[in-house]
Formats: C-alpha cells, structure tokens, sequence
C-alpha cells in the first residue's frame, strides 16, 4: 500500500560491536531492512539533529516513509578493557559439560582440550624421560627430546594467543559483554551514562513527528536497548489507564496481535508510547543467566547449577522484566514491563550443541524472559551462519532480497515498514492528560523545551 507521508516509522538501531565506527553496521543494516527499487536503495543520509553527535547521520527512505537511526554507545564505553572478564570466562568455563549452554559447548570442550592436551604430553614427557634414564639411555639426549618438545608446544601458544585475543570472540563479544555487565564503579558509571543517552534518544523520538518507532539490538546492543526501554516505559506507562490483566493466548502470534491492540489502545488515550516493536538479533541475553544473575564463579562445579533459580528470582523481585509481563495478582500488570504493548522478537544463527559453528552468543531467549517471545532461528545466510566465533558480525552480511529464512527477510517481515495499518491511530491520538502524572521526569530534551 502507499505510505501517508504523515505516516513516519522511526528504526533504532543500537549496535552490539565497540570496534566499529559510526555508520558502519548502520550502512550494512540498512541495506538488509530496505527493500531496493529498481536495483537501487532509495535512501540518502541527513543530519542527525536529535542528539548531540556529529559522527553519526540519520537515512531517511521517503518511499518506505522510514528514518533508520543509529545509537553509537562505544565512545561512552570508558571502563578498563578487560573489566570483568577475568570472573565471567570462570563463570562459563568453570562448570560440568551438562551445566554448559549449548551454544558455548563447543568451545568450552575445545577450550579444556586446548589446555588438558599440553599438560598431558609434558607429563608424558617426564614420565618417559625417567623411565629412559632408568634404563641408562644418556641424559643429554633426554634433555634434547624434552626441549624439543617444549619449545613445540610453547611457540604454537605463543603463536595462537595473539590470535586468539584479538581476532575472535574474545574481542567481538564475549570482552564486550564482560564489561557492561562487570559490577565495577567504573563499569556502573559507563553503563549508566550508555542508557542514559538511549532513553534520551528514545524519549525525543516519542515526542517527535512518527507514528511508529522500532528499536533494534545486535549483540550486546540487545541488552543496552532492553535496559533503556525498560527505564523509558517505567518513566511513560503513567501516562495512560490502567491495563487489564489475561495474558494467556494460545499461540505467540495471538499474543503479539493482543500487544498491538492493546498498543493502539493506549495511543487513542493520549499515551506517547510509540515504540511498537523490540528486535534482538544475536543477543548475549541468551546467557543472562549466567552475566546478569552472576551465580557463584563455581556454582557450575556443583552437581545442582544454580543460575537458573537466581535469574527467575531477579524476575520475580521486578529487577528483570519480562514478556508478557509477570502477574502478581493485580490488574495493572502492564506498569512492570513495555512488553505488555510492545512485541519482541528475537533472532539468531543457531548452534548445534558441540559445534563451534554459528553464533556463540545468540539463543533461545523464552526459558529466560517469557513465552511471549518470537523465536526465530535462521537457516538462511548459510556462510555467515556456519562461521566460527565471528557469526555474530555477519548477520547482515551480503542481504538477498530475493532469498525467503535469511536474516533480510525476517527483518523486513518483521519491521513491515510498507504497512501503515493501525498507525493513524498514533497520529491522531490526543495528548496525555497531566492529571494521570504522579511524577515529573526531567530528561534532557524535557529541559530543552
């Protein structure tokens, strides 16, 4: 259908990747989420006025009446670069193979294996160089065998740990993730400022000219756009009625229907949320139970793993929120999660348990944060997918429109940026009541007014 030309969608998306530069995952995801007219991506960058950044632009695609935005957090990232990491790596690694994720199995056995082999061939060594100086083989020639072998095993070390540390996970993801979630002053101080400029952002698109914003997280991105929507809608939900309770469809898809629904209900009351969809792509959130309920660094050591029972009292307590919301027996069970009107929907390279192919970050995330999830598990993009360590960088590598189970194509059934259905609703909402305020947030763009 034609797009209104007051009809605007606002995408946000939060990068997942502290090497990269401004502009550099957002050309790539643009290219994935924009469907080309004619061979060509009508699509130009403007400035970005609604922050204070001068790095990064905006790409407006008037065809799709879309605004793509970036939010470029690795600047705020001011924590030592390995804060956290040396406790979280104990935490994954320092467990029974049947307490390990299934995405980090394979190489957790290749990590033990890594460590274990060398060990094993320096105590042959020793075991068979006694035994042939106790048959009277000469010393110098034990010397020389033992040396030779290692020196072997030392310069292969010496010859992968760079390579390793730098080119791999280690630096892509699992260094990134440690830090964020690292319980250091420092890293409190970082996270609090990298939220804060979300919610900004955030906060001044829902009082801005779209009808509709979605906000997208890939990788680490994910749980920084989770925080701040969390901390944006417990600032927001005042703003309308109470919600009534009954969160039990049959099938995920009648739930997010009910969400939109009851989305668009509260924009006819004069709520200013408009943010209508939540899309992680290749998400750490799959490991939360282990970064954010941080269970004992050797809980997985013990027959009985403990990080499952800890995360579910972090939802229980309100400290995680969850999709649908929890219930705690009154009506207005909306006040503790956005999820009641905005859907959520998760995507992933999955990884077949002892392999090391795939994204070693993203998963499942409904055991976790709740059935009202879409799981997507994409079979497409096949070379990027069955790549080693580094799938979490390739999930919107080389787009093809024309390929159905890649990840371009789920996002552009998700996003449905050439649908306005149900978005007048936004437009012509009224403004919110102040008598329903209990509370005055200053935020920087209220400040600016």
């Amino acid at each position: 259908m034609s797009i209104d030309t007051e009809v605007r969608t606002a995408v946000v998306f939060v990068h997942g990747l502290l090497e990269r530069r401004p502009m550099d995952t957002l050309d790539a995801f643009a290219k994935a989420v924009l469907t080309p007219h004619d061979g060509e991506r009508e699509y130009q960058p403007e400035p970005l006025e609604v922050t204070d950044s001068y790095e990064a632009r905006r790409y407006v695609a008037p065809s799709a009446g879309t605004e793509l935005f970036e939010y470029d957090w690795s600047f705020l990232m001011t924590s030592a670069r390995y804060a956290g990491f040396v406790a979280a790596l104990a935490r994954v690694f320092l467990r029974r193979p049947r307490h390990v994720p299934d995405q980090l199995f394979g190489i957790w056995r290749l990590a033990w294996l890594a460590l274990l082999v060398p060990v094993a061939l320096l105590v042959g060594v020793i075991v068979v160089g006694g035994f042939l100086l106790h048959t009277g083989v000469a010393g110098w020639i034990v010397g020389v065998i033992s040396s030779v072998v290692v020196l072997t095993i030392g310069f292969g070390v010496l010859r992968t740990a760079p390579r390793v540390l730098t080119r791999s996970f280690l630096t892509t993801g699992f260094v990134n993730v440690a830090r964020y979630f690292d319980p250091a002053p420092e890293s409190y101080a970082a996270r609090r400022a990298i939220r804060g400029g979300l919610v900004d952002l955030l906060s001044t698109l829902h009082q801005g000219r779209y009808a509709r914003i979605v906000v997208v997280g890939h990788g680490i991105g994910g749980c920084i756009a989770y925080d701040a929507l969390t901390e944006l809608w417990a600032e927001m939900y005042e703003l309308r009625a109470e919600t009534s309770a009954g969160f039990e469809p049959d099938t995920v898809g009648d739930f997010q229907a009910t969400q939109f629904a009851r989305w668009q209900d509260l924009r006819g009351q004069g709520n200013p949320w408009r943010t209508t969809d939540f899309v992680t792509v290749g998400t750490p959130m799959a490991l939360a139970d282990l970064f954010v309920a941080r269970p004992p660094i050797a809980g997985g050591l013990s027959r009985s793993d403990s990080r499952h029972e800890l995360f579910d009292r972090l939802i229980r307590r309100g400290v995680v929120v969850s999709c649908p919301p929890r219930t705690d027996g009154s009506a207005n069970v909306g006040a503790q999660s956005p999820f009641a009107v905005t859907r959520w929907t998760n995507i992933w390279f999955p990884v077949r348990r002892g392999s090391i192919r795939g994204d070693w970050f993203g998963g499942v995330l409904r055991p976790l944060f709740g059935p009202g999830i879409r799981e997507i598990a994409v079979t497409g993009n096949l070379p990027e997918r069955l790549r080693r360590g580094a799938a979490q960088t390739k999930y919107f590598a080389r787009p093809d429109h024309d390929a159905e189970g890649d990840v371009a194509f789920h996002l552009r059934a998700i996003l449905a940026l050439a649908d306005g259905a149900g978005l007048q609703a936004s437009i012509t909402a009224p403004p919110p009541d102040p008598s329903t305020v209990s509370r005055v947030v200053h935020r920087s763009w209220q400040r600016s007014m």
